[in-house]
């Protein structure tokens, strides 16, 4: 059975879907987040100007959650919710109790053109966002007309044992067979931290759940073995199974 590791946290999702798939899974989580301006989203999220919510990462819902009241945020029902990705999804509807739309447009670029499309030009728009943050999508909207008020609610870092789990990874009785990122910023932890230490990770393929992340595998200067064709489990999967399919011919 092949060992692939996923740099993200546990998910059942994912788990489920490769273990089904004769893979071993690895979960090993690059970064850790500290939430901020909690009290002003909640002062923002109390006021009746905008017109919807964009809710581009699990951890923006998260920081939205934490100042959630559902009696007094009434109106967010009505409003539309846009979101980008499975995860973040479920994640609206489970601790929000909202329905999200655009999560099957699978990155920023194809969201905004989305909510150009769906929105008038004076709609205005919340956007609570992390540290690190991509402006396309403010951007896009913003040569649209749309208003973005964009607050940062949560910062990412790099989790303080990601050396240690690295270490213990390459060390593991079980090779892995392949590594799957999941944002620019691991990418760029891992890799640093890669470098410190003789690892039998550093030649291993290379699979990214989207451009934006693909794209700073690149500029790392590493090859990629393959990219999601959507930012899901199933894609991930199909995108490993066609690399080592294609190696085996």
């Amino acid at each position: 059975m092949k060992k692939v590791v996923l740099f993200k946290s546990a998910s059942e999702d994912y788990e489920r879907v490769f273990t089904d798939n004769n893979y071993q899974v690895a979960f090993v989580e690059p970064l850790q987040f500290t939430f901020i301006n909690l009290d002003t989203l909640k002062e923002k999220l109390s006021q009746n100007e905008y017109e919807g919510l964009i809710l581009t990462s699990p951890r923006a819902v998260e920081a939205v959650s934490k100042c959630w009241d559902p009696t007094k945020f009434v109106t967010w029902s009505t409003k539309r919710v846009y979101t980008v990705g499975h995860a973040s999804s479920q994640k609206i509807t489970l601790l929000l109790g909202l329905e999200a739309l655009g999560s099957t447009t699978g990155n920023a670029e194809n969201l905004a053109k989305l909510i150009a499309g769906e929105n008038s030009k004076t709609s205005k728009f919340l956007f609570p966002c992390g540290s690190l943050r991509s402006e396309s999508l403010p951007n896009i909207l913003q040569t649209q007309g749309i208003t973005v008020d964009s607050i940062t609610v949560y910062e990412t870092k790099e989790n303080e044992n990601l050396k240690e789990d690295l270490m213990a990874l390459s060390d593991s009785t079980q090779e892995p067979c392949c590594m799957v990122f999941f944002s620019p910023s691991g990418c760029e932890y891992i890799h640093r931290q890669l470098q410190t230490f003789n690892n039998k990770l550093s030649t291993l393929p290379r699979f990214a759940i989207g451009n934006s992340t693909a794209h700073k595998i690149e500029i790392l200067g590493l090859d990629i073995a393959g990219v999601a064709a959507k930012p899901v489990a199933e894609s991930i999967l199909e995108s490993v199974n066609s690399y080592f399919s294609n190696l085996n011919n």
